[in-house]
C-alpha cells in the first residue's frame, strides 16, 4: 500500500506536457462581399423567432501555419463579445476546416492534427445571428484564429 502511495506521488510530481496557445495569422483571408447587411429574420417577430437578425457571408480563410510546420496543433475560430450582445455565428466549409458553431466570447475547435503546410487554406459559408434589438449601428466583427500546440 506504501508502495502504491509513493508512486501516485511520483507521478503528481513529474511536469504536465504544457500546451501553448499562439494568435494565428489570417490577414490573407478574405470575404467574397465587404458589407453584409443583415436582415429581420421574421418581418413580424414573434415568440418562436425573437427579435433576431441575420446575415450570411462567404470568406476564402487563409491561415498562415509556417511558424508549426511538422507539428501537431489544434487551431480554434475565436470571438470576442460583442457590445451589441450575445452573436451566433455558424458555418459550412469544403473539408479542409470543421464546420462548426460559436457564440460571442468563446472559441471553437476547426481543425486538428498534423500541419503540414505553410497555409491552411478553405471557404466557408458564415451565417451571423444577433438581436436585432441591440443593433443600431454597423458593426465590425473581429473573428480571429488560435493554435494550441504541445
Amino acid at each position: 500500500m506504501r508502495i502504491a502511495v509513493l508512486l501516485l506521488a511520483l507521478c503528481a510530481a513529474l511536469p504536465a506536457a504544457a500546451t501553448t496557445t499562439y494568435r494565428v495569422d489570417d490577414s490573407l483571408s478574405l470575404p467574397q462581399e465587404s458589407n453584409q447587411a443583415m436582415k429581420w429574420r421574421s418581418l413580424a417577430p414573434s415568440r418562436a423567432v425573437g427579435n433576431a437578425v441575420e446575415g450570411t457571408s462567404v470568406i476564402t480563410i487563409r491561415l498562415n501555419t509556417s511558424p508549426w510546420l511538422n507539428k501537431v496543433g489544434k487551431i480554434y475560430m475565436a470571438l470576442p463579445e460583442q457590445p451589441i450582445g450575445q452573436v451566433t455565428a455558424e458555418w459550412t466549409t469544403q473539408g479542409r476546416l470543421l464546420p462548426g458553431s460559436l457564440i460571442s466570447g468563446n472559441r471553437t475547435l476547426v481543425y486538428s492534427g498534423p500541419i503540414k503546410a505553410d497555409m491552411l487554406e478553405d471557404t466557408i459559408a458564415l451565417k451571423i445571428t444577433a438581436d436585432g434589438r441591440r443593433l443600431v449601428q454597423a458593426q465590425r466583427l473581429q473573428f480571429y484564429f488560435e493554435i494550441d500546440v504541445d
